[in-house]
This record gives structure tokens, C-alpha cells and sequence, in this order.
């Protein structure tokens, strides 16, 4: 078998999402019912996301307040590297678990964070070469629609990465031939995807910062509440205040990740049964 054939189900038949095409509303259904009947698995992998970044964050807010002019670049770029290399990690993990969930699999969290972690380099590297042709496309208002383009032709490339074994190059040519043919498809998914994960994190975390409002715990505008949101600033909330809302934001954030991570992968298995009959061929190897 070549290695598209390597994701062989396990012993247990009954997978936790049927293997047939999915529609539009198949695929944003099965993203909340795989991540409700796995939610131990996800969470488990968004925990360490949460840990790391929020202990991180604090450190970094504590030394960037109290560092010398001198070291405070220095301490803004190693948190934000740290940030990064959690991230890229924590989210191959999830791409990686969803994959598994959705073949009824059976795999822990630490299992997913260790496979993440083999596979880590590949997987940077194809985000890197994602970033380098979709944002250069983008600073250019010509580049925009192309930008747009290869944004969704090549956007399923962590799944051949962390699924198939592929090199991150090719992992780009692999979402190329799964999305050649109904990019519009697999742009309004994508969309619908994206949408809805972001969506669902800031009414959550809106809805705490506006319910601290009416209760009294903050006394500024509405502006000025939604200002603290995003750009936080400890000796203008103070310290107690800047860690409870970050933990709250940060929890929040660790909640959602795994949606995105789960319609990808039902897209990508999607894609794959519809153009290469993946549903036979695991039946043949089952």
C-alpha cells in the first residue's frame, strides 16, 4: 500500500462518523458530535495549550513590566516564540486526534501530543510555506483574490502531514487534489468553519466581560471594555483583574480550538472518500 493507504481502521468496526460523503450541514454537525463523544481526548491535548500559554503569558507580562528597556525585546520575542511553537504543536495534535477520533480509533492524549511532536518540523515547515504565499499575496490588493485562492486549495495541508506521512511540500500538492474540483465546496466549508469557532469564542468571552460590567466589578465604557479584551494592560486593570481575564480568555480559546481542527478533518476524509473511494479501501483493508 502506498501512503495513502497507511490510516487503517482499527478493530472496532463501528466508526464514531459513518464513512460516506457528508454534505455541508453533515460536516458542521459531526464537528460538535465528534468533539461532544470525545471530548476527554481533545481537551486532554488543549490542556497543555492552556498551561503553557497562560503560564507563559504571565511570566512574560511580569518581566516585560519589570525588565530593564534593555531586555524587554528580548523577553517579547521569547514569549512569543514559546507561544508559537506551543500552538503549532498543540493544534498538530488536534488535527492529528481528530483524525483518529473519526475513524474510531482508540488514542490518548499523550499519544497525539507525542505523534505532534515527531511530526512537528513537517508540519511547521507546511505552515511556513502556507503563511509565505497566502499573506504575500495578501499585502498586495491585486493579490487578494489569488491570495484567497491558494489560501483554500492548499488549506487541508496539516491532515497529509499528520495522517499520511508526507513532507510538507507535498503536503500542499496533497490538499491541491483533494479540493481540485470543488474549491467553492471547500471554501464556504472552510468558512462556515472558521466562522463558527470564532464566533462561538468571542460571544463567550464578551458575555463574561460585559456580565462584569453589569455587575459592578469594572466601571468603564463599553469601549473601553471591549479594548481590554484584546490588548490587556496589567497596571491599567491591575494584576488580579489582568490574570482573571486572561485565564478566562485563554480558557476559552483552549475550548474552541479543537473545532477548527475537527472540520478539517471531516472535510479532508470527505474529499478523500468522494474522489478516492476511501470508504472502499478501508473496507477492503478492515
Amino acid at each position: 500500500m502506498n501512503e495513502r493507504n497507511d490510516l487503517v481502521q482499527s478493530d472496532n468496526s463501528e466508526a464514531a462518523t459513518p464513512l460516506q460523503p457528508m454534505s455541508f450541514a453533515d460536516i458542521l454537525d459531526g464537528m460538535f458530535s465528534l468533539y461532544r463523544s470525545h471530548w476527554s481526548l481533545f481537551l486532554g491535548i488543549t490542556g497543555v495549550y492552556f498551561i503553557l500559554v497562560y503560564g507563559m503569558d504571565l511570566i512574560s507580562i511580569f518581566a516585560l513590566v519589570n525588565a530593564a528597556p534593555s531586555t524587554t525585546m528580548v523577553v517579547g520575542l521569547l514569549a512569543a516564540l514559546g507561544s508559537y511553537v506551543v500552538i503549532f504543536w498543540v493544534v498538530a495534535g488536534l488535527v492529528y486526534a481528530s483524525a483518529e477520533a473519526y475513524l474510531n480509533r482508540d488514542l490518548t492524549s499523550q499519544a497525539a501530543l507525542k505523534h505532534a511532536w515527531r511530526r512537528f518540523w513537517s508540519y511547521v515547515g507546511s505552515v511556513i510555506l502556507w503563511f509565505l504565499v497566502v499573506c504575500g499575496l495578501f499585502i498586495t490588493i491585486i493579490g487578494i483574490p489569488f491570495s484567497i485562492y491558494f489560501g483554500v486549495r492548499w488549506g487541508l495541508y496539516g491532515l497529509p502531514v499528520m495522517c499520511e506521512g508526507t513532507t510538507a511540500r507535498h503536503a500542499l500538492r496533497r490538499s491541491t487534489e483533494l479540493v481540485k474540483g470543488t474549491w467553492w465546496r471547500a471554501f464556504g466549508i472552510m468558512l462556515a468553519i472558521f466562522l463558527i469557532a470564532i464566533m462561538i469564542q468571542f460571544i463567550f468571552q464578551t458575555s463574561f466581560l460585559l456580565l462584569a460590567q453589569v455587575s459592578g466589578t469594572e466601571d468603564t465604557t463599553l469601549w473601553e471594555t471591549f479594548r481590554r479584551l484584546f490588548i490587556p494592560v496589567p497596571n491599567q486593570i491591575e494584576w488580579r483583574s489582568y490574570i482573571i481575564q486572561r485565564f478566562i480568555t485563554i480558557g476559552i480559546a483552549a475550548l474552541t480550538m479543537p473545532l477548527g481542527a475537527i472540520g478539517s478533518a471531516l472535510l479532508y476524509f470527505d474529499l478523500r472518500i468522494r474522489k478516492e473511494a476511501f470508504d472502499i479501501e478501508m473496507q477492503v483493508t478492515d
